[in-house]
């Protein structure tokens, strides 16, 4: 894979309802920038993105998986790296880490199935975290779906903010292609997610003009001189229209919606060319940190001109596998046979190869620069949340707030000679997921697994089952029982 700076890289994270369909979108947008040359299903196991054991046999996202892509953009080569989540409560966890390193957000919706409890906390969690975001409405290929009706919903329920930039284009109650608002043209799919330019048709010309003038209002907004030519009826360039949709999008005041089929790989093109012109590049942002030399706040842009720190946003513990540390490169470059200073541990650490992760396959790199994501293997001290630096300039970065575990479930081995190894698989565990907390209750004799649902317990244990050969048995936790005393 390529070396990218700064500004050619977009790191996007995938959120949405379980079952929305952001592993298919994944697997679709790999297929088109030419990942992989045949598209993995859910149902079949074979997707990038979900190749652990569990998720294949659950037939869901446990954890999250990365998967950058490489595509040519309107101003040349671009990495775009996809980050994509689970979409159930119990694994929420791996949503937190991945919003930590994200600098926008595709929110997935069923068009079929609407707006979900997963979408309203998709939705949450960008505001919380001010992330630019788009909404991509999948499965545009059921016959019962209803675009209109959704966005109508989404309006309803998120403001005026969302904004169609497309249409559909139904032939014989079948989704052939979509109308693009921003250029005013019609766009019918001519292999996947190929298309050729074609007539606007006769019935959306009355919707198209009402989501038109909430651009062209959205655009004139922009500035006052903007705002004079809209109101004189002067017409504005498509570079206008798209530079200052593209300053609303990153500032969260439009939502654009788009719209495709996960699975027959319709509408993706379009939605790369969307991230590339509307979505924004690392170096829009500040990495806020301490500098710990002096305990003043530290602040930088994403860029490689000061000196290097990174920051580890997850660990991935596989008996297979080994050992990966997964970060964001803050600033500077990052290069292969260094020396690290992990900052929270006050250890120098000697690195050896560079990797991007591509689902579960690590692929070496030579460097790495500023705002993109990359790993490194077998790092002896670094944990999830530790910054790296240099000894130099050491900076600390603020580690992710993740959600409190409150299920319970009592666990003992059930073969007695496996204590020990339990005990040691499940701080492997552990440090591979912030929200599983092992606690030992001598009140009661008892030791507890704490997990954010009894979903994600059961699959703890699972794993500790097929991956590190022990098993445990879960039971309902003893309550001290307690008298009071009253008057």
């Amino acid at each position: 894979m390529n070396v990218y700076g700064t500004k050619q890289i977009r790191n996007v994270v995938l959120l949405g309802h379980g079952g929305a369909g952001k592993t298919t979108v994944a697997e679709a947008l790999a297929l088109v920038t030419g990942v992989t040359k045949r598209m993995g299903k859910v149902a079949d196991g074979n997707t990038i993105s979900d190749y652990d054991k569990e998720e294949i046999k659950r037939q869901f996202s446990i954890s999250t998986s990365l998967i950058p892509l490489e595509y040519e953009g309107d101003d040349g080569p671009m990495k775009i790296n996809i980050l994509d989540t689970p979409g159930y409560f119990d694994f929420v966890g791996e949503v937190e880490e991945a919003i930590s390193v994200a600098d926008a957000a595709i929110i997935v919706v069923n068009c079929k199935a609407g707006i979900e409890v997963g979408t309203e906390k998709a939705w949450e969690l960008c505001e919380k975290y001010r992330l630019p975001k788009l909404i991509f409405v999948t499965n545009m290929d059921d016959d019962h779906a209803s675009f209109r009706e959704l966005v109508l919903k989404l309006e309803r329920r998120f403001g005026r903010s969302v904004a169609p930039f497309q249409l559909p284009i139904r032939e014989n109650e079948k989704f052939v292609g979509y109308v693009n608002v921003v250029k005013m043209g019609g766009r019918r799919f001519t292999n996947l997610s190929d298309y050729e330019e074609c007539e606007i048709p006769e019935y959306s010309k009355k919707n198209l003009g009402i989501a038109r003038d909430a651009l062209l209002e959205a655009v004139a907004e922009t500035s006052e001189e903007y705002m004079e030519r809209y109101f004189s009826g002067e017409e504005f360039t498509l570079d206008e229209i798209q530079g200052a949709l593209r300053e609303h999008v990153i500032d969260g005041s439009i939502v654009p919606v788009l719209m495709g089929s996960g699975i027959n790989c319709q509408g993706f093109k379009t939605l790369l060319q969307v991230i590339d012109r509307y979505l924004p590049t690392p170096d829009k942002f500040e990495c806020v940190g301490v500098d710990v030399s002096t305990g003043e706040r530290f602040t930088a842009k994403y860029n490689d001109d000061v000196s290097l720190s990174a920051r580890v946003f997850k660990t991935i513990v596989d008996p297979f596998i080994g050992k990966y540390s997964l970060m964001k490169i803050c600033t500077g470059t990052l290069k292969p046979d260094s020396t690290v200073y992990n900052v929270n541990k006050d250890a120098e650490e000697k690195i050896g190869k560079l990797y991007v992760m591509q689902g579960n396959k690590p692929i070496e790199v030579s460097e790495l620069h500023a705002g993109d994501l990359g790993a490194l293997a077998k790092l002896t001290s670094a944990k999830t949340g530790d910054t790296l630096s240099t000894k130099a300039n050491p900076v600390a970065y603020a580690k992710t707030e993740y959600s409190k575990p409150y299920t319970a479930k009592r666990y003992k081995a059930v073969n007695k000679a496996d204590i020990d190894k339990i005990s040691q698989s499940l701080q492997k565990l552990t440090d591979e997921d912030k929200t599983l907390r092992v606690v030992n209750d001598s009140e009661n004799r008892q030791t507890l697994l704490y997990g954010m649902g009894e979903q994600h317990l059961e699959v703890i244990a699972s794993r500790l089952e097929n991956e590190y050969k022990v098993k445990i048995e879960l039971s309902k936790p003893k309550v001290a029982y307690r008298e009071t005393i009253r008057k």
